[in-house]
C-alpha cells in the first residue's frame, strides 16, 4: 500500500478522525498553521472552530489532493515546506494563535529544532497542540515503514516543550486497545501496513472504545497527546 493509499484508507476512517479531533478541538484557536495537512483529513474539521489555517506539508501529492479539495475556500492556505528544515520564508514574520501537528513530530528527525520554532511561530500565550505515537518499546516494522524516527515517552516529549520555552497546559494519553494491534501487527507478524479489514472493523468500534476511555481514563495509550503554551511575553530562546 502507498503512503497515499494509506491516506486515503485513514481519511475513511471517520469514527476515528472525529474521536481524536474532539480531544484536540478544545486547544484550537481563530489563526492556525497546521503542520503536516496531507490531504486534508483533519483541515475541514479544524475550519469548524478556526477562521483561518495555514496548511503546510512536505508531500507535493498530498498537496495536490488538498488544493483541489480546498479550491475556492479563501480561509485555508496551502504551501509545500520541510518544517523540519527551519522556518519557510512564506511564514517568516508570521504568528499563529494554535499550531496543530497531529502524527506528525515523530517524522521530523531534529524535532527538537522544530519545536523551538513553533515557539517563534506562536503568538504570546499562542498553543502548540501535539499528537504522537507513544512507547519506544513499540517501536516496529509499521513504524519504520512509515518514516518515523522514534515514538515518544511522556517525559521525553514534556522535557523537549519545556527546553524549547513551552509551558504544558495539558497532557492525555489515548487509544489504548489500538496498542494490542499494533504490537501484534509490527512487533509479532513483522507486518508494514496494517490490514484494511482490521482498520475497518477498528473504525466501527471507535465510539465504544473511546466512550469507555472517557469513563475509565485509561492507564496506558498508543497516542500521547501535549498542549504547549507560548508564556506571555516570551520571545523564545536566544
Amino acid at each position: 500500500m502507498t503512503t497515499l493509499a494509506r491516506l486515503d484508507t485513514l481519511n475513511g476512517a471517520k469514527n476515528f478522525n472525529d474521536a481524536v479531533f474532539r480531544k484536540v478541538a478544545p486547544f484550537i484557536g481563530t489563526d492556525v498553521l497546521e503542520v503536516g495537512m496531507g490531504i486534508g483529513i483533519f483541515t475541514e474539521r479544524i475550519l469548524e472552530r478556526a477562521r483561518t489555517v495555514v496548511g503546510v506539508d512536505i508531500v507535493p501529492e498530498f498537496l495536490d489532493i488538498a488544493r483541489e479539495k480546498f479550491r475556492g475556500r479563501p480561509a485555508v492556505e496551502i504551501h509545500q515546506a520541510d518544517m523540519g528544515a527551519g522556518i519557510p520564508p512564506f511564514l517568516s514574520g508570521r504568528t499563529f494563535d494554535t499550531i496543530v501537528c497531529m502524527n506528525v513530530l515523530e517524522h521530523i528527525e531534529r524535532d527538537d529544532r522544530a519545536v523551538r520554532d513553533f515557539l517563534t511561530l506562536l503568538a504570546p500565550g499562542g498553543r502548540l497542540v501535539l499528537v504522537v505515537p507513544q512507547y519506544p518499546w513499540l517501536y516496529n516494522t509499521l513504524d519504520s515503514n512509515d518514516g518515523h524516527f522514534r515514538r515518544y515517552r511522556e517525559a521525553g516529549l514534556r522535557r523537549l516543550l519545556l527546553d524549547a520555552g513551552f509551558e504544558i497546559v495539558h497532557e492525555s494519553r489515548f487509544n489504548l486497545a489500538g496498542i494490542l494491534g499494533w504490537f501484534v501487527n509490527g512487533s509479532l507478524l513483522r507486518r508494514r501496513e496494517l490490514p484494511t479489514g482490521q482498520l475497518g472493523l477498528y473504525d466501527r468500534l471507535i465510539p465504544w472504545l473511546f466512550r469507555l476511555e472517557s469513563w475509565s481514563g485509561p492507564p496506558a495509550g498508543l497516542s500521547l497527546m501535549m498542549v504547549g503554551r507560548r508564556p506571555d511575553g516570551n520571545n523564545g530562546p536566544g
